[in-house]
């Protein structure tokens, strides 16, 4: 029992050596999604682990990735690990968009650690709307510049809908008799 506590100890610290050093990641981001809801936006990351890293997880779980994880969003506050697993993790966060408006706007935020963003960029970043649009951005070291009407704004109810068409309807009968 001994021998098990003192190798995954051994195990710990390795996996935080390597991960904490200037070259030696253990994540490899392959792709992130970023979902827009309101004035949060919650990202999917797609990533593979380095094999000594790997095995540690399996063995130990993903907690000890959530610091790692967490800091590749270094550029938000408020970053909550929602899920995380061997090869993919999900993070929210609150209060990222600045309500402007109609919109909500969200700035560009480098990816990596605060003060030391990633220098090799992300294959693929796809932001999701909320009324399920996707634009898909390659090679990007960061999230980029993009707002969403403010939910509500541009949906109308039944009522409404029939107002408008009567009122497209009329707009185009009147155009036909002029």
């Amino acid at each position: 029992m001994r021998n098990i506590a003192a190798t995954l100890a051994f195990l710990a610290v390795a996996t935080m050596a390597v991960c904490s050093s200037a070259e030696g990641e253990c994540i490899y981001v392959k792709d992130v999604t970023m979902h827009l809801d309101r004035d949060n936006a919650t990202f999917e990351i797609n990533y593979s682990l380095d094999t000594f890293t790997r095995f540690y997880v399996l063995a130990l779980g993903c907690r000890h990735l959530e610091p790692e994880l967490l800091s590749f969003l270094g550029g938000y506050s408020n970053v909550k690990l929602m899920r995380a697993d061997v090869d993919r993790a999900a993070l929210q966060v609150k209060g990222a968009a600045k309500y402007n408006g109609s919109y909500y706007h969200f700035d560009p935020h480098p990816f990596g650690p605060r003060g030391n963003p990633l220098k090799r960029g992300i294959a693929k970043l796809s932001v999701v709307y909320p009324e399920g649009q996707i634009h898909t951005f390659y090679n990007v070291t960061s999230t980029q510049s993009v707002s969403c009407p403010v939910s509500g704004v541009f949906k109308s109810s039944a009522g409404s809908q029939k107002a408008k068409r009567s009122e497209i309807k009329n707009l185009f009968n009147s155009k036909a008799t002029l």
